[in-house]
């Protein structure tokens, strides 16, 4: 059955005498002295129903405004993006007085993308020179596949520190008394090393040939104990007779290298080598050995 609906003036009586701090039941002899008959039943509906309202009401939710990409930000941040040095989007954020989800927003949307800069050798202007007048005539030389033919060798040092196999961390409680001692001892004053040579080609490496602790080596060292070595069991490894190739051999400019007795030597043997003169400094990819090949080694070792 239907309950009777009230009127909004009843109910606005009853709401007042409920502000005063009457009980329900006051309010229904109040009422009922003035000639309206309401039960307390109802006059509990109108209580609960101003509860539900003030609970509404205190339950706004408070929604965060997303900053205006105006065309004016939208400017400034691409002004900070588009140069050769450009600041962090934290920074850009911080300085705009807008968030970084904003900054990060904006790139995206100007057909901005964030790339990681490639490593590039640095060329002085003598560099540079020195390429441009020496590159096409390097090409000519293995242009045409006689780049297989190419053997391309260098020395290099590595150096022990002495922790070998032992780790640079390590787990510990701060409550242990041994919290502040837990060190790896490194001899880095006179670290200990050594001097190795080796060479590539696309027909596959030489074998490394390690010089003696202590040896200066000077033109009559690098002959006796690499380059013979190198033309009498690497050579014929390589590049054997019935392929008839004629290889190409590089080395560096290393006072040992360019020595008038190494020159001497390389010409006497009809070694066909690449000059000082016609190689190309800070090339690092026409010498893999000093820019890639004992670099890996080295962070493998």
């Amino acid at each position: 059955m239907p309950r009777n609906k009230i009127s909004d003036i009843v109910e606005g009586r009853i709401l007042q005498l409920l502000r005063w701090g009457y009980s329900q039941s006051l309010i229904v002899n109040i009422l009922k002295l003035d000639g309206i008959h309401v039960s307390q039943p109802t006059v509990s509906n109108v209580k609960q129903k101003i509860s539900r309202q003030r609970n509404s009401e205190s339950k706004i939710k408070i929604f965060r405004k997303k900053p205006s990409q105006t065309p004016s930000i939208i400017k400034k941040v691409i002004e900070k993006i588009d140069v050769r040095e450009p600041p962090t989007q934290r920074a850009i954020a911080k300085d705009l007085h807008i968030s970084q989800s904003t900054v990060s927003n904006i790139i995206k949307n100007s057909g901005f993308t964030l790339r990681k800069k490639q490593k590039v050798q640095k060329l002085t202007s003598s560099n540079v020179m020195k390429r441009g007048q020496r590159s096409f005539k390097l090409y000519r030389r293995l242009a045409r596949g006689r780049y297989k033919n190419f053997i391309t060798t260098d020395e290099t040092w590595f150096y022990l520190d002495e922790t070998s196999r032992r780790r640079k961390v390590c787990y510990i409680k701060k409550t242990d008394p041994d919290y502040d001692r837990m060190i790896i001892q490194q001899n880095t004053s006179r670290p200990k090393g050594f001097m190795v040579w080796g060479g590539v080609s696309s027909q596959g490496k030489t074998t490394l040939r390690f010089v003696t602790p202590g040896t200066k080596v000077n033109s009559n060292y690098y002959i006796n104990n690499v380059l013979k070595p190198f033309l009498t069991k690497d050579v014929p490894r390589l590049f054997r007779k019935g392929k008839k190739l004629k290889w190409i051999f590089h080395q560096d400019s290393a006072p040992s290298h360019t020595a008038k007795e190494t020159i001497k030597f390389l010409e006497q043997n009809k070694i066909h080598y690449i000059t000082p003169q016609e190689w190309m400094p800070a090339s690092p990819d026409a010498a893999p050995m000093d820019y890639s090949i004992w670099g890996h080694l080295k962070t493998t070792t």
